[in-house]
């Protein structure tokens, strides 16, 4: 239904297109990741072809081999930064681009990744290959840490729904809407047992839902790999968990997994 209601929403986008002439200038581009939020993007052929119908995409890792030097209207950046190679790219491609969209967990929120900054680094520089010093030459952190972000879709991938959704608004000169609800919200909609009641640890209380409770529906506890919901009461939901007897490390350590550096100081100590 979701991908149904997407299509007729970029169809609508293809009217106003053809009456004005005129199409976004897009680009897709990624730096330190694993490419699988590009990926959601093209991960079903039709939906592709009916983006490419109503937007100009002139960058794409995987279907453009000539650089685009040009101006853009929209850039979604896959990764987090973890080089200079990456500061160089982001800094560059933010010049060019009226809007900069973080797309997925690495560019939101650091992702695992990001875990680095809260480990020793006795800890995890002898697993580093040394001779690739530029492996070594930033923290990795959110791109937000070193340019300007309009917009942030999350999810670890994103959902493909959602960034078609995204897509389609921006052709029709709406402002796209973030989600506000909790993964709990749509884990009542699909009949899921709640993990909570069988004293696992979930973060599904206060993280942004939006992903169709996709890893509970699957029988695995959420993460949190989409951030934290506005109104999130991070020591309720501490409380809550120890209550479970649940420790305060493993707690705090799965907190700080996918959204550490985005969460209060307080939370994560």
């Amino acid at each position: 239904m979701g991908s149904i209601l997407a299509r007729m929403g970029l169809c609508l986008g293809m009217m106003r297109l053809r009456m004005t002439e005129d199409k976004l200038k897009v680009g897709f581009y990624n730096i330190t990741g694993c490419a699988g939020c590009l990926l959601s993007v093209i991960f079903n052929e039709d939906d592709l072809l009916h983006v490419a119908k109503i937007i100009d995409i002139k960058a794409f890792p995987f279907i453009k081999e000539k650089k685009n030097d040009g101006e853009l209207d929209v850039v979604f950046m896959e990764g987090l930064v973890a080089s200079n190679d990456d500061v160089k790219v982001l800094k560059e491609v933010r010049k060019k681009t009226k809007v900069l969209v973080a797309l997925g967990a690495c560019a939101c929120t650091g992702c695992i990744p990001a875990f680095r900054n809260f480990i020793q680094k006795e800890n995890y520089e002898r697993k580093v290959f040394l001779r690739k010093l530029e492996l070594r030459d930033q923290k990795p952190v959110p791109i937000d840490k070193h340019v300007k972000v309009e917009y942030y879709i999350p999810g670890c991938p994103p959902d493909k729904n959602e960034i078609l959704t995204f897509i389609k608004d921006i052709v029709l000169g709406k402002k796209p809407r973030g989600y506000d609800k909790p993964v709990c919200f749509e884990c009542r909609l699909n009949k899921n047992t709640c993990f909570l009641d069988k004293k696992e640890l979930c973060l599904g209380p206060i993280t942004n839902g939006n992903c169709n409770s996709v890893c509970i529906n699957g029988g695995l506890v959420c993460w949190g790999c989409r951030g934290a919901t506005p109104d999130a009461n991070f020591e309720t939901m501490i409380s809550l968990l120890k209550e479970k007897g649940i420790k305060a490390k493993d707690i705090k350590d799965r907190m700080k997994t996918f959204v550490g550096l985005k969460l209060p100081k307080e939370v994560i100590r």
